[in-house]
């Protein structure tokens, strides 16, 4: 158990430090779409540029964060119902969905964007529209996000799985 905790720990740390380094892209993103305003509406001098930067800045920022999120519970969850089954049953009902549906679904995707991404690198994809940016960085953060999410949903099944045997929660911090 102590090898797994360690691993936890070593999954939370590096989504930590991960999101931390793509939030420094919020400001970049924000200067982006105010340069584009003010160019758009006071200079009527629009940019080529700004779509892709907006679009490439935002998706960075959010997929690369959202491991965290889940991480620190941020993500938005309905469970009126669960919250008042017992806790060995509202684990049960997390462990089988995780099984059945997160993992299945998000290996599924990594499993098709692996070949992607490894053939956008080959041809050095670019976009077909703007300035022509590349897009193979894009198609690779995407990628890195999304495992980033499946080793979330480790951690996340592993504390659920720990709930469904002891009855109460896993401390590895």
């Amino acid at each position: 158990m102590k090898t797994i905790i360690a691993i936890m720990k070593i999954i939370n740390l590096f989504n930590e430090k991960i999101a931390r380094i793509a939030s420094f892209c919020m400001p970049l993103l924000i200067l982006s779409l105010i340069y584009e305003v003010v160019a758009r509406y006071v200079f009527d001098a629009p940019t080529t540029w700004s779509s892709d930067a907006t679009y490439f800045l935002s998706s960075l920022v959010l997929v690369l964060t959202l491991a965290y999120t889940w991480q620190v519970g941020g993500h938005v969850s309905v469970d009126m119902i669960l919250v008042k089954l017992p806790v060995k049953v509202q684990a049960f009902l997390n462990v089988f969905f995780m099984l059945s549906m997160f993992f299945l679904c998000w290996f599924l995707i990594v499993w098709a964007m692996v070949p992607t991404a490894i053939e956008s690198w080959r041809i050095l994809e670019r976009s077909s529209i703007g300035y022509f940016p590349p897009i193979y960085p894009y198609k690779t953060w995407i990628l890195i996000g999304t495992i980033m999410l499946v080793l979330q949903g480790f951690n996340v099944f592993i504390s659920e799985l720990y709930r469904l045997i002891n009855g109460k929660e896993l401390k590895i911090s």
